[in-house]
């Protein structure tokens, strides 16, 4: 009987162990996750004082210093604005963790472990110090990758569609591209391959004056159009290309020209003047956005969006030869025959 009790009482006395033991281990588990919370809060706070300070720093520089840059009137507002512009990711992080910061102090029912102490407000100079650890040249290529339109290939783009393209190729007073061209194909009695200004754009963004091409010679340009700009006259011409290599029997042509925008950047990245290691590190990012950009701007625009045919390609095949710009123009070729895209394939 004794030795039933015993057995039994030793028993519950394990089971309780156990208990006290699992309860034990929950209760430092849950102390463990509230230091972690905590001490996270703290080092965004931290991290979050550090970058306000530094941004006020910035401030009080570009007032002092770059003050011409901003109208009088709204100097301080404009600097202030610009400087403490937080992104989305950036607003949601600092929102969520206030509420944390908040849910910590309603259980806890004190602010001490959610505050920064000195320990933590000491290494902001840290901060401060590897800031810009961040940046690099892929920094760089991700931004240029964005839609903002302040980078040099978006500029390169937006110019030569506003300045250029919006102007002499939609119908003002029948002297668009389409009468144009339909103009010289009753004139000469041929036929245009592509219905657009066929544009190229080769990523070593070199094209000659004269394009070079088995397949391909230059005959008589398109009527030329002079358009006031700025007061000025300025006449836009498009030249005409003959396809020597006849597509079931016919012979086609296009107007066609090279990306001007991209040969003036060629250019300034053989000229020690403007030439930069990010220009000549970054090319390729800015020869596609330059594209990508150009192409957005002409789909959008309605009066361009049939007008214009980019052709992006490399400029050498995977044997290193030059690629023949006539072998191109075959393959973007509109389908005016049933067996073009036979014979391109």
């Amino acid at each position: 009987m004794f030795g039933e009790m015993a057995i039994a009482n030793s028993a519950e006395e394990a089971e309780n162990a156990v208990r006290a033991e699992k309860s034990r281990k929950c209760f430092y588990l849950k102390k463990m996750i509230g230091e972690y919370i905590d001490t996270s809060v703290c080092i965004v706070a931290t991290v979050f004082l550090a970058d306000f300070l530094q941004r006020l720093y910035r401030c009080v520089v570009e007032y002092v210093r770059y003050s011409r840059y901003y109208l009088p009137e709204d100097r301080v507002r404009t600097i202030l604005r610009r400087s403490y512009t937080y992104n989305t990711k950036s607003t949601f992080l600092l929102v969520g963790f206030l509420l944390v910061g908040f849910a910590r102090i309603s259980v806890t029912g004190n602010c001490r472990g959610v505050v920064p102490t000195m320990v933590f407000l000491a290494h902001i100079p840290l901060y401060w110090i590897f800031s810009d650890l961040g940046q690099s040249t892929l920094s760089y290529s991700h931004w240029i990758r964005e839609s903002h339109g302040l980078d040099y290939a978006a500029g390169m783009a937006s110019n030569y569609f506003h300045g250029y393209l919006k102007l002499s190729l939609p119908e003002r007073k029948e002297d668009g591209l389409h009468h144009r061209m339909e103009l010289y194909e009753d004139k000469n009695n041929i036929t245009f391959g592509i219905n657009r200004l066929v544009i190229l754009i080769p990523d070593e963004m070199f094209v000659n004056g004269v394009l070079e091409s088995d397949l391909l010679k230059k005959v008589e340009p398109l009527e030329t159009k002079f358009i006031n700009r700025a007061g000025v006259y300025r006449p836009f011409k498009h030249a005409v290309y003959r396809l020597n290599q006849k597509v079931n029997g016919k012979t086609y042509y296009f107007a066609i020209e090279g990306a001007t925008p991209m040969l003036s950047f060629f250019d300034a990245m053989q000229f020690n003047l403007s030439a930069t290691w990010q220009m000549k590190e970054l090319k390729r990012e800015i020869w596609l956005k330059f594209y990508k950009h150009l192409k957005e701007l002409i789909t959008t625009w309605p009066e361009t969006r049939n007008l214009v045919e980019l052709i992006i390609y490399s400029s050498h095949d995977s044997k290193g030869n030059l690629i023949d710009v006539g072998e191109l123009l075959k393959a973007h070729m509109q389908n005016k025959t049933r067996t073009i895209d036979e014979l391109t394939d």
